[in-house]
């Protein structure tokens, strides 16, 4: 993977983490990405607007947006979900890990893509960083949780199958059409998707969002179509590989995991700087073994 990826990557990962700490922050979760959603909208809506006049969309990109899309609206459905109903600990490297082990192992037979030794290893290095960084850190609270309440998990599970889904369907969709255009769409699907639940269900915890976090909201909107925007970017990329940028993406748990302490004020644990190390050791391993 070039530099240019990697670099790209790790940006993204950032801008992961933090709307990702934005949304666990906020008092409803499904609400809060609702509001962000319109927001991002909003905002991308004349560079959108440009670019479609510009270029058109192509047929061939039309299965690919849809499909992404209607994934996308399960996606936020079962985080937001794994969020209400699990704790973070438990829930969020069981949806991260899925897909770093997923989708390496999808990609080579269904793109035909190939895995160097250095790399594999690298990806195997994140997901012991991801294990030790949440559940061992955590293993009390990741054992009362998977005891006392499956539906976290099972809802992160969800998540982490969907991660993967999206993660091949917009490697080869994004070849058809520009990457904001695409993200673009995928937002407008996943926003529209969730407005009739969220608005027949959940209005109070709208209003809440609007008046007391809309600037998180804001925040979190333009972030969250940039995440995705470098993300399909560096696949572009000239040797970018969805089987090694989507590993690599995973250090945005390093990134959230400082953002805790800084800004939730959890304590950091020697688990955690080990895993923070391992992750880092395999973000190392892609760029020179890819």
């Amino acid at each position: 993977m070039s530099i240019v990826a990697v670099g790209l990557v790790l940006l993204s990962a950032v801008f992961h983490a933090t709307w990702n700490t934005l949304t666990k922050r906020s008092a409803d979760a499904l609400s809060f990405m609702f509001v962000f959603g319109w927001i991002s909208l909003a905002v991308y809506a004349i560079p959108t607007g440009y670019l479609l006049w510009r270029d058109g969309l192509a047929r061939e990109a039309l299965p690919f947006v849809l499909a992404s899309g209607c994934v996308h609206v399960v996606y936020a459905s079962s985080l937001a979900a794994a969020y209400s109903n699990g704790a973070l600990s438990l829930t969020y490297p069981v949806a991260r890990g899925t897909g770093v082990l997923l989708v390496p192992l999808l990609a080579m037979p269904i793109l035909g893509e190939r895995l160097t030794v250095p790399a594999g290893l690298g990806i195997f290095a994140i997901l012991l960083g991801i294990v030790s960084l949440n559940l061992i850190a955590n293993r009390r609270g990741a054992a009362r949780e998977a005891r006392e309440n499956r539906r976290g998990l099972l809802f992160a599970l969800l998540t982490g199958l969907t991660i993967t889904s999206y993660s091949l369907i917009d490697k080869a969709g994004v070849a058809h059409v520009h990457p904001l255009v695409y993200v673009y769409l995928l937002i407008g699907i996943l926003t529209i998707g969730i407005s009739p639940y969220v608005l027949l269900k959940r209005q109070r915890s709208v209003g809440v969002i609007w008046r007391t976090a809309r600037r998180d909201a804001a925040v979190a909107g333009v972030l969250n179509m940039g995440t995705y925007l470098i993300v399909l970017a560096a696949m572009k990329v000239a040797g970018s590989s969805v089987s090694y940028i989507v590993p690599l993406r995973e250090t945005s748990i390093v990134f959230a995991t400082i953002m805790g302490v800084v800004v939730l004020g959890e304590r950091m644990t020697p688990p955690r700087v080990v895993g923070s190390g391992l992750i880092a050791v395999g973000v190392l391993a892609i760029a020179l073994g890819s």
